[in-house]
């Protein structure tokens, strides 16, 4: 292994606007910290009368590590480590999604910073017969080939640099991942398809890293999840299929579509399968089309509120310039502004408890399976509540991510960074029934492996029924 550590050719190239003549790390963090606390709908409960010295002293103990970072990605690193004190999956570095102008630039300095490296042949052929951590490694989904190599700069010890890659952006020689090795385990930052750093922490094995998967050897086979936002098969005379992967606002009409093109064969179809892995929320609105199909008695709603600050009000604006915002929404949304407009940093009503009261129920489906896993996040949760009250439903897999109680999710841009923050502006009122799911999510009723093709057993479930 040494022998390859001391053959590599690296060719760094530096972006000539650096981060520390443009930005200062202790100031965005200071700027994200007021943010949070100002905005953020779960502060007052996160930070409370037992929380709050541990709050403030480690925040103190960031800011002074802060002071000495002059790298952007580095310092959403140590940004993400302080939002860890908060526990809550809706509070997050991400990409600006409300302003294309914004976003475009962004883009546009993000991947002009990204350092590369040039891997030679020797390297590479050194590389395919390693059996430690540097090596040839594919991402889970085939989407990227990286090099690991030793490049040890303080903050990480080995880089990942781009071989292949689907997504055009990310070219080879471009460094994916940075990583530090800690006993058992490799920490650091992996970038994502927008080049924003998520801090990861990847277990070691034999020939894997995390999710990483040495090439040449083959990792536990797993049910390939479709990436598909929306399709539907007819499995069997007895079992239709229904995929949904997002319920973002820009595919509530194709759910609407999907729904009414395949209204036949559900109205005589016994059983559905309803497959929402990895569905990681949108938009209430955008799931409406599918509560006919589960109603059997009312479904109880308990509703949230909504934290009335300046950034809130204008987060929230933003949404009206969504093209694909249906209008009774937009209407919603700004009787809500003018109600936070007269209550300034107060909780108001953003939802009503109710129970939902249809008219009348579907005799078909008689029965439905909704498969779920980790990545079933927010709106998918709020879902999720609604069907477990039906007596046709039955959910199956894992647990979901638990990132509901405080939602409504608004972006700030960073003062200077080319990010943005993303945190929630409601809070539920399950908080105080004692009915959080937060880090605990919605459990299934019948538990499924990643050895078990999800698909077949929901069918064989539902067909043996």
């Amino acid at each position: 292994m040494k022998a390859i550590l001391f053959s590599i050719l690296l060719i760094f190239l530096v972006n000539v606007e650096t981060f520390a003549q443009n930005c200062n790390c202790a100031e965005e963090f200071q700027y994200v910290k007021d943010k949070i606390e100002k905005n953020y709908a779960g502060f007052r409960d996160k930070v409370n009368p037992k929380t709050s010295a541990a709050y403030q002293k480690y925040s103190a103990q960031v800011l002074e590590r802060s002071k000495n970072i002059t790298s952007a990605p580095y310092c959403v690193n140590l940004i993400n480590e302080w939002i860890g004190f908060f526990k809550d999956g809706h509070i997050e570095v991400g990409r600006n999604r409300l302003s294309k102008e914004k976003y475009d630039a962004d883009q546009e300095r993000l991947f002009a910073s990204v350092e590369k490296q040039v891997v030679d042949e020797q390297v590479l052929s050194n590389l395919k017969k390693s059996v430690g951590i540097e090596g040839i490694y594919w991402d889970k989904d085939s989407v990227y080939k990286v090099a690991v190599i030793k490049s040890e700069n303080g903050f990480r010890d080995y880089a990942g640099v781009i071989l292949e890659s689907k997504i055009k952006a990310w070219k080879p020689g471009f460094v994916m991942l940075e990583l530090k090795e800690q006993k058992n385990i490799l920490k650091g930052i992996a970038y994502d398809k927008y080049c924003t750093p998520e801090s990861v922490s990847l277990k070691i094995s034999q020939n894997a890293i995390g999710d990483w998967q040495r090439e040449g050897t083959s990792r536990v086979k797993a049910e390939k999840v479709s990436l598909d936002d929306i399709s539907s098969k007819l499995l069997s005379a007895q079992t239709f299929y229904i995929r949904i992967g997002t319920f973002n606002q820009r595919n509530a009409k194709g759910i609407d579509s999907l729904m009414l093109f395949n209204k036949e064969i559900l109205e005589k179809t016994p059983n559905l399968i309803l497959d929402l892995r990895n569905n990681g929320g949108g938009a209430d609105f955008s799931y409406r089309a599918l509560i006919p199909y589960l109603y059997t008695n009312p479904i109880q709603t308990i509703g949230p509120d909504i934290l009335s600050s300046d950034d809130n009000i204008a987060g929230w604006a933003g949404l009206l310039k969504l093209n694909d915002m249906p209008e009774d929404q937009k209407v919603f949304i700004r009787e809500k502004m003018a109600a936070m407009e007269s209550h300034k940093n107060e909780f108001i009503d953003l939802g009503a408890d109710k129970d939902l009261v249809l008219d009348s129920i579907n005799l078909f489906p008689k029965k439905i399976v909704i498969l779920i896993n980790k990545g079933c996040g927010s709106t998918t949760e709020q879902f999720l509540l609604a069907a477990k009250q039906s007596k046709k439903v039955i959910i199956m897999g894992e647990n979901s991510a638990g990132v509901l109680d405080y939602a409504n999710v608004r972006d700030i841009s960073f003062n200077c960074m080319p990010y943005a923050l993303h945190y929630a502006t409601s809070r539920s009122r399950r908080v105080d029934k004692g009915q959080g799911i937060d880090n605990i999510g919605i459990k299934p009723d019948r538990i499924l492996t990643t050895a078990q093709n999800w698909i077949t057993e929901a069918q064989r479930y539902l067909e043996k029924k």
